[in-house]
This record gives structure tokens, sequence and C-alpha cells, in this order.
């Protein structure tokens, strides 16, 4: 009967393990070992289905009549078989995600939209779009001239999180050969 117990405790210990780890995030990564797609074998939802699987096994085995070393034994390699396919598919999903990484070094030289008019020696937004989507960021006037909205600049340089822009008739034929805005 106290075996009984032991598995179905580690079963819902992982049960309940493997839901704190979905609701809240990767608690126990610290011994994880990243293997480079996101996820290693020491990944908490790897463990969390693998004791589990230990303990239902172990349950099942037991109940089934198994003594308790082949039922130990029956319930170690059920976890690491259930294990093996929660890494592979949970390796899956992180690889499947879209990432959001976004520099603002890489606006240098692009065009982009002035949507609230830059004032004299003030800032303004502009927005800049590409095949992520669009973002509109702070924007100041190289030249320090006002810029008003709708016009088309170019970005000359980067200090902090605001943008340096310019005109340029350059950029508005550009953009005008590429049938729209950038």
């Amino acid at each position: 009967m106290l075996i009984y117990l032991l598995y179905l405790a580690i079963a819902l210990l992982g049960l309940l393990f493997l839901a704190v780890t979905f609701l809240v995030g990767e608690i126990a990564d610290v011994f994880d070992l990243d293997t480079g797609d996101g996820v290693g074998p020491f990944n908490g939802k790897v463990i969390a289905v693998a004791l589990t699987a230990f303990g239902a096994t172990g349950l099942i085995a037991t109940y089934l009549g198994a003594a308790p070393l082949p039922s130990a034994l029956i319930a170690a390699v059920s976890a690491l078989l259930f294990g093996a396919a929660a890494w592979w598919l949970v390796a899956i999903f992180y690889r499947q995600q879209a990432t959001t990484a976004f520099s603002l070094r890489e606006l240098h030289g692009r065009l982009a939209e002035v949507s609230v008019t830059i004032p004299p020696d003030g800032l303004g937004y502009v927005v800049v779009r590409d095949v992520t989507g669009s973002r509109q960021l702070l924007a100041r006037s190289l030249s320090g001239d006002p810029i008003p909205a709708g016009h088309l600049v170019r970005v000359t340089d980067i200090v902090g999180t605001t943008l340096v822009v310019e005109t340029t008739q350059a950029a508005t034929r550009e953009l005008q050969r590429e049938g729209g805005t950038e």
C-alpha cells in the first residue's frame, strides 16, 4: 500500500510541477543545459513530464502485480522515454517561436515618414516600416530645421533611442520608385 502512495505522490508532484511551469514559466532552469535550440534535457517541462510518467507507470506496474524492483525499472524506462519525447516536442515549440529582436542600428540609412511634425531644434515622431510591421520612434532633424508631418526622411544617425533624420529629394524619388511609403 505504501508503494502505491509513493508512486501516486510522484505522479501528482509531476503534474503539479508541469502546471506551474506552464502558468509561471520556467522555474527549474538552473540546471538546464541549453543545446542551442532554447531547451535542454533538464528543462522544467521535461522534468515534470518524466516525473509524471515515472509515478504513473510505477503505479500501474505495481497494480498489475510487478515486484518493487521491476516496477521501479519499468517506471524509470518510462520516465526516460516520455522525458525524451517531451524534450523533443518542447524543442520543436521553442524553435517555432518568432523573434521580435530589433536593433535601432538596423535603421541607419532607412527611409521613414514624419508622423508628428519635428519642430525646430525639437523632437517629433517618424514611422519606419519593414516586413515585421511599423514602428513609431522619436526623431529630430539633423539640420535643426522643422520637418512637417507627411514628409519623407532618411535616418542619418541614432543617438540613444532618438533617430536623427534629414529630408532629401533622393529619399522621395527612391520611395516613388518603390511604389509607396517604406
